[in-house]
């Protein structure tokens, strides 16, 4: 594939709590094991880029994110990591499971919203039970 200039690129960011599923869907996107995916919470740590050419659309560039609840010095550290993503991000993936908004993903809305980034809200693992709706 050539090579297209970084601000050819459009961004596409995966954001989400741990373990919703934002490492398994950018490889299921891509065709290929790109993030490490397992049952254990923070498995990703640093953002983790994939150039793709994304068809129809063109040459993207895929963020795979730390989760946004991620807890202690070194989780905020990742979530800082994280949202520093935000400044280049064309467009969101915004991951949840079946507990639905939680304040994680009501707070990211907001940022997303006052940094006017288009997202897309994605509700994964519902197979495992009810999802929550919010208020």
């Amino acid at each position: 594939m050539p090579k297209a200039p970084r601000g050819e690129r459009l961004v596409i960011t995966l954001l989400g709590r741990r373990n919703v599923g934002k490492s398994s869907l950018i490889n299921a996107i891509t065709g290929q094991n790109i993030a490490i995916v397992s049952e254990y919470p923070g498995t990703t740590t640093d953002p983790v880029d994939k150039h793709y050419e994304l068809l129809p659309l063109g040459p993207v560039t895929f963020y795979d994110t730390a989760g946004l609840d991620d807890v202690g010095e070194l989780g905020q550290m990742r979530v800082k990591a994280t949202r520093k993503i935000l400044f280049r991000t064309d467009i969101a993936l915004l991951v949840t499971d079946e507990k639905g908004l939680t304040r994680y993903e009501k707070d990211i809305i907001k940022e997303l919203q006052e940094m006017e980034i288009p997202f897309i809200l994605i509700f994964n693992k519902i197979d495992k039970g009810e999802v929550k709706t919010c208020d």
